[in-house]
């Protein structure tokens, strides 16, 4: 039996639900298959990490935490988390943390990064190695490094409490609720706009109405998607050099 089959044997007979068992472990087999890492060297003993992961009850053990914060407040959330003792392992196929807390605890550093490609994480990760910092995870164009404290300041790193994590699962920074509210308001916009000339029109400015609404709207998300790389492939650049 593999590590990760043990694993989901494990968290099944603690009780953790099905559904949450095969993220998990899909979660887990994904990051396995792109590291090349060896599971229990990674994770550990695999009968503490099911305890970790679900806790004897079938819940989060108590020093488990995961988290989401959108790109805009994730540097400042992480930093947070990480002077509470709390290291950053990976990110879930949602974008988001997975972090635990060891005993004793010790504070964390970390840092957001932008990289297109295994190739530019690799080469950032190369770059950044010789200051401390290791690659905990990625999503999208997000690449994301962690360094214990003790690296800079020596055993003054360790705690002497275990301050316990806000109730938010989720950060939002304030750029990133702009953002999003202006493309909400742009998006009610633009649909009571073509339903008014839907419903207010002929059969032939209907056709040509949504005809111009898809054709439109394909080329201007192809237009972003393009821009979008661009700027973070130039930024990629700059920063592996």
């Amino acid at each position: 039996m593999s590590y990760l089959e043990e694993l989901e044997a494990l968290l099944r007979a603690r009780g953790v639900a099905g559904e949450r068992v095969r993220e998990t472990v899909d979660d887990l087999a994904a990051f396995v298959a792109e590291s090349g890492v060896d599971p229990e060297e990674e994770f550990g003993p695999v009968a503490e990490f099911a305890d970790d992961l679900g806790g004897q009850d079938g819940e989060a053990g108590p020093e488990a935490l995961v988290w989401g914060a959108d790109s805009f407040a994730a540097q400042g959330r992480m930093n947070e988390l990480g002077a509470q003792g709390w290291e950053i392992d990976r990110l879930d196929r949602q974008g988001r943390f997975v972090s635990h807390r060891d005993e004793p605890p010790q504070a964390w550093e970390y840092r957001q990064e932008s990289a297109l490609g295994r190739g530019d994480r690799e080469r950032m990760a190369r770059r950044l190695a010789p200051e401390g910092w290791e690659l905990c995870g990625h999503y999208l164009t997000h690449v994301y490094f962690k360094r214990a404290r003790a690296a800079v300041v020596g055993p003054e790193a360790a705690l002497e409490g275990r301050p316990e994590p806000s109730g938010r699962r989720f950060s939002w920074g304030v750029p990133g609720v702009l953002v999003t509210g202006f493309f909400l308001v742009v998006l009610v916009v633009s649909l009571f706009s073509l339903g008014r000339t839907l419903w207010e029109g002929d059969a032939a400015d209907r056709v040509a109405t949504l005809l111009g609404a898809v054709v439109g709207g394909a080329v201007g998300l192809a237009a972003m998607t393009v821009v979008v790389w661009l700027a973070f492939r130039l930024l990629a650049r700059i920063r592996n050099r």
